[in-house]
C-alpha cells in the first residue's frame, strides 16, 4: 500500500539503469505488497484508528530523521503558512489518514488478498476522476474500456460476497473500495500541489496526516492497552517501510528511471500481496477473487498505458 507523492517532473532514461534501480523497484513491490498482510496482523492487537496513529507517527519520525540528515527544511509555517501546507494537509487527510484507517478497518473483515485487490483499483478511479477534473486526461475508447473492465472486476469481486450477506464483510468491502477511491482523489490533488523534494513532500503530507489521525482516534476510541509485540512490530514495519521509505523510494525511482519503469509496481504489488496471503497466511480466496484481480489489472493496463508511456493517472498508487 503506497502513498501518493508530489513528484517533480521526471526525465525518463532510455538506457538500462544499474542494478540498484531493480533492487529499489523490488523493495517497493515487496513493501507495498506485504503491507496488507502486515495490516492484517496489526489490527488483531491494535484498533484501526490507533493503528493509523502509530503508523503515521513512525513514518513522521523516520522522515524527520531523513530530512535532518539531508539538511532539508519544510516550507515556513509561521508567521504566515506557505501555500504548500494547505495542499499537503489535504493530502495528509485524504491520501494518508483516511485511507489508512479504511484499509485497517477492512483488514478486520477481509482476507489481505481481497483488501489488496480493492486497493489495486485506485488507478481506475483516478482515470475516471481525471476525465472529469483534469484537462488532457479525457477518456478515449481504450481508456474508457479499461475503466469499464476494471469496474466489472470489482463487481465480480463484490457480488458473491454481497449475495452471501453479512454486515461486517459488506462494511469491510465498502471501506476497502472507498479507500481506493480516496487514493484516487489524492492523486488528483497531487497533480495540482506545489512540487517539493521527495523527502520534504512526504514529510509535509505525513505530519498533517498524523494530526488528523490523532484527532480522529481521540474523538472516537479510547486509548488501547499496550499492544502485543507481534502487532506492534507489524504496524512499525508499515510506518517505516510502506509509508516512509516507500514514498521516498517511489519519487526517487520516478526521477531516476521515469514513470514507465516505475509503473511496473502497479501490476506487481497486488500480485505479490495475493501470493503472500495465499502462501504465508493460509488464505483461500474464492476463484472469483482471482478473476477480479485479472480483470482489474487488465483494466489498469488499458487505462494507464499510452503509446509506450503511462498516462499521468498511472504514476501513483
Amino acid at each position: 500500500m503506497t502513498t501518493p507523492s508530489a513528484a517533480p517532473a521526471s526525465t525518463p532514461a532510455t538506457a538500462p539503469g544499474p542494478a540498484i534501480d531493480w533492487i529499489v523497484l523490488a523493495a517497493l513491490v515487496i513493501a507495498w505488497g506485504s503491507a496488507f498482510a502486515a495490516l492484517k496482523i496489526a489490527v488483531e492487537g491494535i484498533p484501526p484508528v490507533w493503528n493509523t496513529v502509530i503508523r503515521l507517527g513512525v513514518a513522521s519520525l523516520v522522515l524527520s530523521l531523513i530530512c535532518a540528515a539531508r539538511g532539508e527544511r519544510l516550507p515556513p509555517l509561521l508567521p504566515r503558512p506557505d501555500p504548500a501546507w494547505g495542499w499537503y494537509a489535504a493530502l495528509g487527510l485524504i491520501g494518508l489518514a483516511a485511507p489508512f484507517f479504511l484499509f485497517a478497518f477492512a483488514a478486520k473483515g477481509l482476507p489481505s488478498a481481497v483488501n489488496a485487490i480493492c486497493n489495486g483499483s485506485s488507478p481506475l478511479f483516478t482515470a475516471a476522476l481525471a476525465h472529469l477534473m483534469l484537462s488532457g486526461e479525457r477518456l478515449d475508447l481504450r481508456k474508457g474500456a479499461g475503466v469499464l473492465l476494471g469496474f466489472v472486476g470489482l463487481v465480480v469481486l463484490v457480488a458473491p460476497r454481497l449475495a452471501r450477506g453479512g454486515a461486517v464483510e459488506d462494511l469491510a468491502l465498502g471501506a476497502a473500495i472507498l479507500g481506493g477511491l480516496m487514493y484516487a482523489v489524492s492523486n488528483i490533488i497531487t497533480r495540482k500541489a506545489p512540487r517539493l523534494s521527495p523527502t520534504a513532500g512526504a514529510l509535509l503530507m505525513v505530519l498533517p496526516g498524523l494530526v488528523f489521525a490523532v484527532i480522529g482516534a481521540v474523538a472516537t476510541a479510547p486509548l488501547p492497552p499496550p499492544p502485543p509485540l507481534k502487532a506492534l512490530a507489524a504496524v512499525t514495519a508499515l510506518g517505516v517501510f510502506s509509508t516512509a521509505l516507500g514514498s521516498v523510494g517511489y519519487v526517487w525511482l520516478v526521477q531516476r528511471r521515469g514513470p514507465v519503469f516505475m509503473s511496473m509496481s502497479i501490476y506487481l504489488a497486488p500480485l505479490w500481496a495475493t501470493a503472500l496471503g495465499v502462501v504465508l497466511m493460509g488464505e483461500r480466496p474464492a476463484w472469483t477473487a482471482f478473476v477480479a484481480l485479472a480483470l482489474i489489472l487488465l483494466g489498469v493496463g488499458l487505462t494507464t498505458w499510452r503509446g509506450g508511456q503511462p498516462s499521468e493517472v498511472g504514476r501513483a498508487r
